[in-house]
């Protein structure tokens, strides 16, 4: 035992991390999780109590201190009830109807290992980057639970020690030796080490080295181990690299379309690297606190404890997570919930007006024309959301992918070029298009062709649907088909790859 555990703070802060993984891997209480459901609808009674009893009420009984007409109040009664109606048929459809949870579906097997005889890929040059500037060999093997600790740092030490005798004695690149799950070295680059001729052996995670979208030159190509599996053996990530040499077999080979290997695609020596994680294989699927490999789309939510089919978001408006089976209810719910809010609010808006100073009302309603305008806007805005990724046909957590894929490639741009040079970036991110795709379109691995058929996978091709809380989920929540031009693995290839009927 160290002092550490002796001492009352040691003990204190075990405990507390303790306490903190038992509450990660269980599920919030249900009260908690239901808890919003009864905050709504006390606000939608509420609002109920002063647009009918309070308004249309005393319209409707010529009160004096009222000059709207009875024609006036009877509309207004009817069209709230309505709407009102509406909104609650989809709130309960949404809160009653379950999105779908993958262990329903599948069933709870071992996770699965790497096979390196099943995936020859894996040994393959990496096709994300440009071809020349990945060393790494992207090998899994299915026993690296036995890797430890001092077998990396050994490998690291033999990569140094075999590149210091090949740079004093020659030896081309290709005649060093390669490790499973180790990479080249390279030559240390000047703007990463500010100087420093000492290279650096700290190690990363795999994933977020492979999360990198763009690199720079050969001289200042990193190392990167981009392997998926994330309990797989770290190794460095920098260790110095010989430089290509004119004379070299890899700066004589050429691919058909002129580029050499070694060379950027793009005249400013920046390129884009989207992820070469392999997201579809069962290995990178697989959840251990459900103990499934997950269906396609489908994630695990910690406030419900459990995997759900294509997770979008849990929301605790309604008390669960919006999925596969209840999206589309979802959608009509803040439809309709929009127009509701919003003709409440323009109509005790105009109204209140109307009302002669003094009486019981006067306070009430300015309260609820608040509480249906900040109401009013949340639906708008989350009704804009569900719009915009319903027609990309992404959802919450796919969108931020790709927005995490700009925002890097902003960065990269940023270092690039001036922030005056405007002109520059936008040419740069018209050839990265033209290469690869945009990102939210074709760099989607849902994408299914057009707006509108992304549109009627989750709501359905009947125009009533779209509007009306009825029907069921067009797919099953288990099966949906992969984007061409994207490979078998779920990585996202070149233009020149695609299929001859998409280039």
């Amino acid at each position: 035992m160290t002092s550490r555990d002796r001492t009352c703070c040691g003990v204190i802060e075990d405990t507390r991390i303790e306490v903190r993984k038992r509450r990660a891997n269980r599920p919030q209480p249900w009260i908690l999780r239901k808890f919003a459901i009864g905050l709504f609808l006390a606000v939608a009674g509420y609002v109920s109590y002063v647009y009918i009893g309070r308004v249309c009420e005393r319209i409707i009984a010529r009160d004096n201190g009222v000059s709207a007409s009875l024609p006036v109040g009877v509309v207004f009664l009817v069209i709230y009830s309505v709407l009102l109606l509406l909104t609650l048929w989809s709130y309960a459809k949404v809160v009653f109807t379950s999105p779908g949870l993958a262990r329903d579906f599948t069933s709870r097997v071992e996770r699965p290992t790497y096979d390196r005889n099943g995936h020859p890929y894996m040994t393959s040059d990496s096709r994300r980057a440009p071809y020349d500037q990945e060393s790494t060999i992207h090998t899994y093997t299915s026993d690296h639970d036995q890797h430890t600790q001092g077998s990396r740092t050994q490998s690291s030490f033999t990569l140094q020690r075999d590149f210091q005798t090949s740079l004093s004695s020659g030896i081309s690149e290709s005649a060093l030796p390669r490790t499973v799950g180790t990479a080249m070295p390279q030559r240390p680059n000047a703007s990463h080490h500010r100087g420093s001729s000492r290279a650096r052996t700290h190690s990363v995670p795999s994933h977020h080295v492979s999360n990198t979208n763009a690199i720079k030159s050969p001289e200042e190509a990193r190392v990167r181990d981009v392997l998926a599996n994330p309990e797989a053996p770290y190794v460095p990530d920098s260790i110095a690299l010989p430089p290509i040499g004119a004379g070299s077999a890899r700066s004589r080979r050429r691919e058909p379309n002129g580029i050499g290997s070694g060379e950027s695609r793009n005249a400013n020596g920046v390129s884009r690297r989207p992820s070469a994680t392999p997201i579809l294989l069962p290995e990178n699927r697989y959840c251990s606190r459900c103990k499934i490999v997950k269906p396609y789309r489908a994630h695990h939510c910690r406030a419900c404890g459990t995997c759900v089919l294509r997770y979008d978001h849990h929301c605790p408006w309604i008390g669960q997570c919006v999925g596969a089976f209840n999206q589309k209810f979802f959608i009509n719910f803040l439809f309709w919930g929009s127009v509701s809010c919003w003709w409440t609010f323009g109509s005790l808006l105009g109204i209140y007006r109307r009302f002669s100073p003094g009486g019981a009302s006067d306070l009430e309603i300015p309260i609820a024309i608040g509480l249906v305008g900040l109401f009013g806007l949340f639906f708008v805005g989350l009704l804009m959301t569900q719009v915009h990724l319903t027609l990309n046909n992404q959802t919450t957590v796919e969108s931020m992918h790709a927005k995490a894929m700009r925002e890097r490639e902003q960065v990269v741009l940023s270092r690039e070029f001036e922030w005056w040079q405007f002109g520059a970036k936008r040419e740069t991110r018209r050839r990265w298009n033209q290469e690869w795709g945009r990102i939210g379109k074709e760099g989607n691995i849902w994408w299914l062709g057009d707006y509108r058929t992304n549109w009627e996978a989750v709501m359905g091709r009947n125009v009533w649907w779209w509007f009306l809380p009825v029907g069921r989920c067009p797919d099953d929540g288990m099966n949906y088909p992969v984007n061409p031009r994207f490979d078998a693995q779920g990585r996202w290839t070149r233009r020149e790859e695609w299929p001859e009927e998409l280039q």
